[in-house]
Order: C-alpha cells, then structure tokens, then sequence
C-alpha cells in the first residue's frame, strides 16, 4: 500500500527540486511550470499538498488547491456562476521522480485529492490537461473527470476537465453511442464539443502510442 503524507513547509526546498527536475526534462507544451510562491501558498494557505516519502525523501508530490474568495479559480473558464466558485476544488501540479514512475502513482495521487476535497466541503473538481499528455489524461479519466472544453491556457491547447463530487461513479456508455477521436486532433474535439458532446473515456489508437478520446452525449454516462 502506497503511504500519502500530507507535507509542509519543512518540504518545500524538495517539492520545488522535484518539479524543477521534472520541467528540464519536460516537453514545455504539456506541463506547466509553477513558482516557489505557488507551492508555498498551496501547502496550507489556499490548497494541500501531499507527498510519497522514503526515508524522509520526498519521490512524488501532488498539488490540491482549495480557492479562496479572489483566489485564480478554474470555475471562472467553465463558465460557473459566483455561488459556484466557492465549492470548487482544483486538481493541481504533480511530479514524480523518474526512477519510481510505473507504479500507478499519479492515478492514486489523484484520487486521494478526490477525497481530500470532499472532506474540505467541495464539491466540484476541475482540472486542466494537455491533449498530448497521453500519462496524465489516461489517469484523470480514468478517475472520472470529464472533457468539458478545449481552449488555449498555459502556452497550449488545454482540455478543461470537471467531476461532480456528489455524484454517483459513472457508468461507462454503450459502445455504440461512442465517437471516437484523437485527443490531438483539435478540430475534430471542438466540433464533438460544439454539438454538446463530453470526452468522458480514452483508448490507445491501434498500432501507435496515441490516445483517443470517446466522445458521448451528457446524458449517456
């Protein structure tokens, strides 16, 4: 069992060396890069952040934030009104050491967040996440968010990704009621968007390493 534990300010020094590591070795497209006064706001000011130790040293971090009234909130690009915002989680930043990747971590990084923010009273998580970083969108929707826009942020196309805390788990729909495109093929995703559609699942396309996204009608999942 992988053992998450809640870091502070006594950690900071190593969250900011992890994803300085994890950047350099980054295509700058997909990820974005933070500032040491993010992480210090996020470890208790406007977020939690959490880590895998080992002896005391710090081999993956992920980033919750927790918006304040003024705060920068993902809530703003989905269009959600002021009563909204205040019930908004963000799932933020996450690095792991390159030695240790293959574990699955992100994935249960992610849905320890989930819980976390159910416990901080939110009930909303977004998300932001490159269409070509095939790691990160198989975890997220893997753990139920779903493709609500495509739009251009942090230098790059970025989907915005939502779940509804309260609700039920989804149940995946009918393979019939599936379009299917790559994630990278942005026409084709704003014209699945246009017509009401959310990328609700994912698939590796057939002899490559590229993922395709299933596109389905709201009231489908």
């Amino acid at each position: 069992m992988t053992n998450i534990t809640r870091l502070d300010e006594g950690h900071l020094d190593a969250i900011i060396e992890l994803h300085r590591a994890v950047i350099s070795d980054a295509d700058p497209t997909l990820v974005a890069s933070e500032t040491d006064a993010f992480f210090k706001d996020h470890l208790a000011n406007c977020g939690k952040t959490f880590g895998i130790l080992e002896n005391g040293r710090l081999l993956a971090y992920c980033v919750l934030g927790l918006p304040r009234p003024g705060d920068p909130n993902f809530g703003t690009d989905h269009g959600l009104t002021d009563a909204d915002l205040p019930f908004v989680a963000h799932i933020d930043g996450v690095a792991v050491k390159a030695e240790c990747r293959g574990h699955n971590w992100q994935q249960i990084l992610t849905r320890h967040r989930m819980q976390e923010a159910i416990k901080a009273g939110r009930k909303l998580l977004l998300t932001t996440v490159a269409p070509g970083n095939n790691a990160s969108l198989i975890n997220i929707l893997a753990c139920g968010l779903v493709i609500r826009q495509l739009k251009e942020k942090y230098g790059g196309q970025r989907f915005l990704m939502r779940a509804d805390l309260t609700s039920v788990p989804i149940i995946y729909p009918r393979a019939d009621v599936i379009a299917w495109c790559r994630a990278t093929d942005f026409e084709t995703c704003h014209r699945h968007l246009a017509a009401g559609l959310i990328g609700a699942t994912y698939r590796k396309a057939p002899g490559t390493k590229t993922i395709e996204i299933g596109w389905v009608p709201d009231h489908c999942i």
